[in-house]
């Protein structure tokens, strides 16, 4: 019966019928990192490195062009301040919406836009500070390829970086 089951979802899904979309990427040229290395570098110190975002999203999709869901992401940075290993993270939840504006078998070109908040902390050897601020992705172009399992990269501004790239699961 499992093997049936899945014969059956295999089925729907090469004919293009997915409703749910997982994905995982990584990002380069996010907004917390240009954000943090202005404001910290003008008062405190220079940054050492900056990590992420790694990021993980979930969409539903009600119709073939459009999907609603969340993007959850955590990056960080460590900072050269002269005092007990300063680092942030940064953790973003920012609900979305995704709109397939080219729909093929095996491609797919899209746009997304995330509205939602960051929590900042950033700690030391002597406090923990952390604090909540509004944040966004606006991911212009996007090409997934593939099957089930589909890549994808992605060109935008905001929480998930200007350029990111990752692997998408359909079901």
């Amino acid at each position: 019966m499992v093997v049936a089951a899945m014969m059956a979802a295999v089925s729907v899904n090469a004919q293009g019928e997915w409703k749910n979309e997982v994905s995982i990427a990584y990002g380069a040229g996010s907004s917390t990192d240009l954000i943090s290395s202005i404001y910290k570098g003008m008062f405190t110190g220079k940054q050492l490195n900056y990590w992420g975002p790694v990021s993980l999203e979930y969409f539903y999709r009600p119709s073939e062009k459009l999907g609603i869901g969340v993007i959850g992401t955590i990056s960080g940075c460590k900072w050269d301040e002269g005092k007990g290993d300063p680092k942030s993270t940064f953790y973003s939840v920012l609900p979305a919406i995704k709109y397939n504006w080219k729909v093929r078998e095996h491609v797919s070109m899209y746009s997304k836009l995330g509205l939602g908040l960051t929590i900042a902390s950033d700690s030391d050897a002597l406090e923990k500070n952390s604090s909540t601020v509004f944040n966004f992705q606006a991911s212009f172009f996007g090409i997934e390829f593939g099957s089930a399992f589909r890549g994808f990269a992605e060109l935008g501004f905001g929480e998930q970086g200007v350029i990111l790239a990752g692997l998408r699961y359909k079901f």
